[in-house]
C-alpha cells in the first residue's frame, strides 16, 4: 500500500514539473538555488548596436598584482577605451580572453576561469602622485596647469589618495599621500614660480617609488598610477633616464600617464606610458590640458579588475588579453600584455 501512494505521488510530482517547465515557471535542467539564480554567469558578451560612435578599441594594462588577502591569487587591472580615451565599462567576462606565458619557454596557458569586477562599482581606490612641471618655458601657463590638475582631484573618489610633486632643476616632494581636497589645493596653489630647468624623470620616479612604499606597508588594496605633465625635454635628472625610469615602472607595477605641452617630446612621452601601461595625450592649448586630466580621471575609474588563482612556477609572466566589442559601428578587437613576476616577495 505504502508503494502505491509514494508511486502515485511520484507520478503527481512529475506531472507538476512538467507543468510548471511548460509555463515557464521552473527553467529547464536548473538545478540551482534562488541566491544562485542571481548569481548566474553571463550568457553573452555585451555589445551595443545602438553605439555609432566607436570607431575602435584600445586596451592597456597598468598594473599585475598578487592579492593582499589571498597570495596566489593575481588581480589584473585592464583599462579599454574608446578611441577617444573614454572608458568602456559594461564589458563582461565574456568580452575578454587571457592567456598567461611563461617567459623564456613555450608554455602557454588559456585562463577558462576568472573573475571580472569594474573598480568603480567595486569600492576599489585609486592612488595618485600628480607630477607637475615649473621649469621655466612654463612661464605664464602654470595657473592653466594647476586649474587643470585641481579638476582632477575634485572629481577623485572620497577615499581615493594623491600627492603633488613639483619640478623644475630639482624635485619637491615633501607631503605624503592625502584624500583631503582642501589641502591637496593648498598644495597645488602654493605659490610656486616657473623657473630653472626640467627634471622630469627624477620627478616621476619620485613619485613611483612613492606610490610603491605606500602600496608596501598598507593591506588595502589600490590602482597605484603616476600622471606627469611636462611641456619640454629633461635636461636636469640625475637619478633617471627614460630607460631606468621604464624599468622602475614595470619593476613595481605602477604605470606612468604622460601629458605633453609645448615643446614635449611626444615621441618619449607615448613610449614611456605605453611601456608601462599608460597612457600619453598631447595638449595642443594649455586650455585643453583640463580636458586631458578628466580623460585620464574617467579611465583609472573605469578600469575592470580580474582575478584568477596563479598555480604555476614561472619566475616571470607574460599576461595577454584580448578584448572585444560589438557596436554599430562593426567588431572591434584589441589586444594588452605586461609582465609580471609572481614569485616576487
Amino acid at each position: 500500500m505504502k508503494t502505491t501512494i509514494q508511486s502515485k505521488r511520484l507520478r503527481l510530482t512529475s506531472a507538476l514539473l512538467l507543468l510548471f517547465m511548460a509555463l515557464g515557471i521552473l527553467p529547464l535542467f536548473n538545478g540551482c538555488s534562488s541566491d544562485d539564480e542571481e548569481e548566474a554567469p553571463e550568457l553573452v558578451a555585451y555589445s551595443d548596436l545602438s553605439d555609432k560612435t566607436t570607431t575602435s578599441i584600445l586596451s592597456s594594462i597598468p598594473r599585475i598584482e598578487l592579492s593582499k588577502v589571498k597570495s596566489t591569487q593575481i588581480k589584473l587591472y585592464l583599462s579599454i577605451t574608446d578611441q577617444d580615451g573614454y572608458a568602456l565599462t559594461k564589458l563582461n567576462r565574456l568580452n575578454l580572453k587571457v592567456k598567461q606565458v611563461c617567459v623564456g619557454t613555450t608554455d602557454t596557458t588559456e585562463i577558462g576561469s576568472f573573475g571580472v569586477t569594474n573598480l568603480s562599482t567595486s569600492g576599489g581606490k585609486i592612488l595618485t602622485p600628480l607630477v607637475l612641471d615649473y621649469s621655466g618655458s612654463m612661464e605664464g601657463y602654470t595657473d592653466e596647469m594647476e586649474q587643470a590638475v585641481s579638476s582632477f582631484v575634485k572629481v577623485k573618489g572620497k577615499d581615493d589618495l594623491a600627492k603633488i610633486i613639483k619640478f623644475n632643476t630639482n624635485v619637491y616632494d615633501t607631503l605624503p599621500f592625502m584624500s583631503d581636497t582642501t589641502l591637496l589645493y593648498a598644495a597645488i596653489y602654493d605659490g610656486m614660480v616657473a623657473d630653472h630647468l626640467t627634471a622630469f624623470y627624477d620627478a616621476v620616479g619620485a613619485g613611483i617609488n612613492d606610490a610603491n612604499s605606500f602600496l608596501n606597508s598598507t593591506t588595502q588594496s589600490y590602482l597605484g598610477a603616476v600622471i606627469g605633465f611636462t611641456d619640454g625635454h629633461d635636461n636636469s635628472s640625475e637619478q633617471y633616464s627614460d630607460y631606468s625610469l621604464i624599468g622602475l615602472s614595470n619593476q613595481t607595477q605602477i604605470p606612468i600617464y604622460t601629458l605633453g605641452f609645448g615643446d614635449a617630446d611626444t615621441l618619449l612621452l607615448s613610449r614611456i606610458a605605453s611601456s608601462t601601461g599608460g597612457r600619453f595625450y598631447y595638449a595642443p592649448g594649455i586650455g585643453d590640458l583640463q580636458n586631458l586630466y578628466m580623460i585620464i580621471s574617467g579611465q583609472l575609474k573605469g578600469v575592470y579588475q580580474l582575478t584568477w588563482n596563479y598555480t604555476g612556477q614561472c619566475s616571470e609572466v607574460m599576461i595577454i588579453v584580448e578584448a572585444s566589442y560589438k557596436c554599430g559601428n562593426g567588431t572591434f578587437k584589441s589586444f594588452s600584455f605586461k609582465t609580471f613576476e609572481p614569485l616576487r616577495k
